[in-house]
């Protein structure tokens, strides 16, 4: 009888140290985007050694599997756009080196394949550079002046998102928003509620980061509130971290993210936000699962640039690295399958028979935007050379929202290109006198929409930024010449 006892007590401390070894195991599903038919998730995997050998996502009852291999940002080089929104209100002076300390090391800790935008915020939202040199990131940074009275800390984070959705994304690329500031904000008439930013940084495909400065606790815990809801790192300097410190951390955690694609074939497109579950095996035992919502309503589409597109991956996916990531961006996502999401017997049994082993793997896995400035900026890009398109070309549909002709709606094809401008012979002629007579003009190049000022006066701007160089355009975005404001649907 003790015998029995005894035996019966040994299987039970077994059977729970192989129930809590499986579920140690847990994938974060930290950003989940849709371009061009392909869902792409970065994940934080943590708490196994065991290789991954397959991964597959759950999506309205269908099962897609991955269509590459798993690796981390840093393994294969994947790339990653960076905009650092620096807050240049009176109360950052102080604060000036340190945000420069962490550019500085920011830019060195990341790999080649990384991209730097700067942008400032105060009363307003700037855009200053959409490709810095990372050699003079930090130099860039300590341009900026730190003079301006009000803080719209809200609209300025949500007018950065903005930006980001007019800029090309390349294939599988990672977007990241830094915002440096001491978190204190003066937005009177704020154009966006705390709680309708909460859900956009929430929804969004961009990651906000932030790293805050000074000793206002209650604002700090604001931002990092916003950065939370994103899934991002919430850091405060002279607090826990350097600011040097805060870089490596940030770097290193997106550095050891893993990257997954999933191939929609066959799939009808969606709209609006659809849960999405990814579920990781090592040799046919369910190790983990994620979930996450995915917004399908702004999933890239033919008309957007695939530039430096990911080479299509090979079929299956073989078996990872041994050692998972430990990034340390937050989410709040499933963990380790319970006994009704994979604790088969079959499953069981092998956790009754490597309890000890499973055991031991777990104690040692478980253990991380425009104003003018003398900031310098890399030389604009040469706008694409307009290709011949066919002679169907592209329906545009121009609706003018304000200006002399509000309310007009032009139904057009852009088979080359139009000139938008003040005088008649225009593809586009505009009644305003504060339009040049050929303002700006829309072309195609590669299959994509294209917009380019042509020296107006005034300038030409798109959703609020104004353009220094030719620039991709999306359907729905909308235009201002002079005094008229247009929007383009396509």
């Amino acid at each position: 009888m003790k015998r029995l006892a005894s035996l019966m007590l040994t299987l039970a401390l077994a059977l729970s140290l192989g129930l809590s070894a499986q579920a140690a195991a847990a994938a974060r599903l930290v950003r989940t985007f849709v371009y061009q038919d392909t869902l792409y998730t970065y994940v934080d995997l943590t708490g196994t050694d065991q290789p991954i050998t397959k991964a597959d996502a759950e999506l309205d009852g269908r099962t897609f599997p991955a269509s590459g291999t798993l690796e981390t940002v840093r393994q294969a080089g994947f790339p990653v756009t960076w905009m650092l929104l620096v807050d240049n209100s009176n109360s950052m002076p102080p604060f000036r080196e340190e945000a420069v300390a962490f550019a500085r090391e920011l830019a060195a800790a990341c790999g080649e394949n990384t991209r730097f935008l700067l942008a400032s915020f105060g009363d307003s939202f700037s855009l200053l550079a959409e490709d810095v040199p990372a050699d003079q990131l930090a130099e860039a940074l300590a341009a900026i002046p730190m003079d301006e009275t009000v803080t719209r800390l809200h609209s300025s984070i949500q007018q950065a998102l903005d930006a980001f959705e007019t800029i090309p994304r390349t294939g599988n690329e990672l977007r990241g928003l830094i915002v440096l500031s001491d978190a204190v904000a003066y937005d009177p008439g704020a154009s966006v509620s705390y709680e309708e930013l909460l859900e956009r940084v929430n929804g969004s495909d961009v990651m906000l980061h932030s790293v805050g400065f000074g000793t206002d606790d209650a604002a700090l815990e604001s931002l990092a509130s916003l950065t939370e809801a994103s899934g991002g790192l919430h850091q405060v300097v002279g607090e826990d971290h350097t600011a040097a410190e805060a870089a490596g951390a940030l770097a290193e955690a997106t550095g050891d993210l893993y990257v997954t694609g999933f191939a929609l074939s066959g799939r009808a497109p969606g709209e609006g936000r659809e849960q999405v579950s990814v579920t990781f095996t090592s040799g046919g035992e369910l190790l983990c699962r994620g979930t996450a919502e995915v917004d399908f309503s702004a999933s890239g589409g033919e008309g957007e640039p695939a530039l430096q597109e990911t080479p299509a991956p090979e079929t299956g996916l073989p078996p990872a690295s041994n050692s998972a990531g430990q990034g340390n961006a937050p989410a709040s996502d499933e963990s380790a399958p319970d006994a009704q999401s994979g604790g088969s017997p079959a499953v069981l049994a092998v956790g009754l028979g490597a309890a000890a082993v499973l055991a031991a793997a777990v104690i040692a896995a478980v253990c991380l935007r425009r104003k003018r400035t003398s900031v310098p900026a890399a030389p604009p890009a040469a706008a694409p050379p307009p290709e011949p398109q066919g002679d169907a070309g592209i329906y545009l549909r121009l609706e003018v929202l304000r200006g002399a002709e509000a309310g007009q709606i032009r139904e057009l094809t852009l088979s080359r290109e139009l000139v938008a401008g003040r005088d008649p012979d225009c593809g586009i002629p505009l009644a305003d006198s504060s339009v040049s007579r050929h303002h700006c003009r829309i072309f195609l190049a590669n299959d994509v929409v294209y917009i380019e000022d042509l020296g107006s006066q005034n300038g030409t701007s798109v959703n609020g930024i104004r353009l220094e160089m030719a620039r991709a355009l999306r359907s729905g975005d909308t235009i201002q010449v002079g005094e008229t404001v247009f929007q383009l649907k396509f």
